[in-house]
């Protein structure tokens, strides 16, 4: 006996014409009929008097009629019973990533991961890096992906890649090839500095401004909100590659190869309790991509 049968039956029941009931099931009228001839040598007995294109349902067809409604009812509940059962054994992780990785291929891997293995449920938030660690301790989050390694020592930090800053700045038409100091010279002189969204970039900034005191700053905490500000040609920033690189690629805006003093790199981490085996699968898959 198969569910469709069962369906056809029904459908045939309450509308009392094979007709009406194909056009409410999506089917072929013929199909109505080999449902129904199925069912009735399934069960041994006939279950509709037919009387041209009026059916009625025989005794047995009424008595069969309830008894249909109610296996129906109870595979719909079975089968809800078990699809909320597999929800409860899913594996819920939630990731916490800083505004920075946002625009990383962060959010890719742990989309593939999350179809790679449709046991785990993943939640991602993005919030700030000062933050991540209370967000860990107060079980918020099992995982958050930021710069910097935690200073608490029940929280591991993990190192998955490092990032060189570079000094980003717009796209110049008819720009002239000059050595590095007067071209640096130059755009100290036509664009702002945007500062005050990385720790990391403070130390260039602050050579930058010993180098060249009449350079002028803009604070701006959202480094997504100075990409489009270098893009629109409002100024120029320290950012890291991984952020930029394909900006760079699509010539959205270019970037300066210092020589003038040492640049920082700014490390990525990850961010856990050690002792949760939950984690493990999704760490081990962003540290392959990472080494790709």
């Amino acid at each position: 006996m198969e569910i469709k049968w069962l369906k056809t039956f029904i459908t045939a029941a309450e509308t009392g014409n094979f007709r009406i009931a194909a056009e409410k099931l999506f089917i072929s009228q013929p199909s109505i009929t080999v449902h129904i001839k199925q069912l009735e040598e399934s069960l041994n007995v006939q279950l509709f008097e037919r009387h041209h294109t009026i059916i009625k349902l025989t005794s047995a067809g009424r008595f069969y009629y309830p008894l249909a409604l109610n296996i129906l009812k109870n595979i719909d509940e079975s089968n809800r019973a078990v699809q909320l059962l597999s929800q409860l054994n899913k594996i819920q992780l939630s990731v916490a990533l800083s505004p920075l990785l946002a625009e990383t291929n962060l959010p890719q891997i742990i989309y593939q991961f999350s179809i790679d293995y449709p046991q785990y449920e993943i939640d991602i938030i993005v919030e700030d890096s000062k933050y991540m660690d209370e967000l860990i301790l107060s079980n918020k989050v099992h995982l958050a992906i930021c710069i910097g390694k935690s200073k608490m020592k029940k929280i591991h930090s993990e190192k998955i890649s490092s990032s060189q800053l570079k000094l980003i700045y717009p796209i110049q038409s008819g720009e002239e090839t000059t050595t590095d100091y007067k071209q640096l010279q130059e755009l100290i002189e036509k664009y702002p500095l945007f500062t005050g969204h990385l720790e990391e970039t403070m130390e260039a900034e602050t050579l930058l401004k010993k180098e060249f005191p009449q350079l002028r700053t803009r604070a701006i905490k959202q480094s997504h909100i100075i990409k489009q500000f270098v893009k629109d040609g409002l100024g120029m920033a320290f950012l890291p590659n991984s952020i930029i690189e394909q900006d760079l690629k699509d010539n959205l805006f270019t970037s300066y190869d210092f020589t003038l003093f040492y640049i920082p790199t700014v490390d990525l981490y990850m961010r856990h309790i050690r002792e949760d085996g939950n984690l493990l699968p999704l760490l081990q898959a962003i540290r392959e991509a990472n080494t790709k």
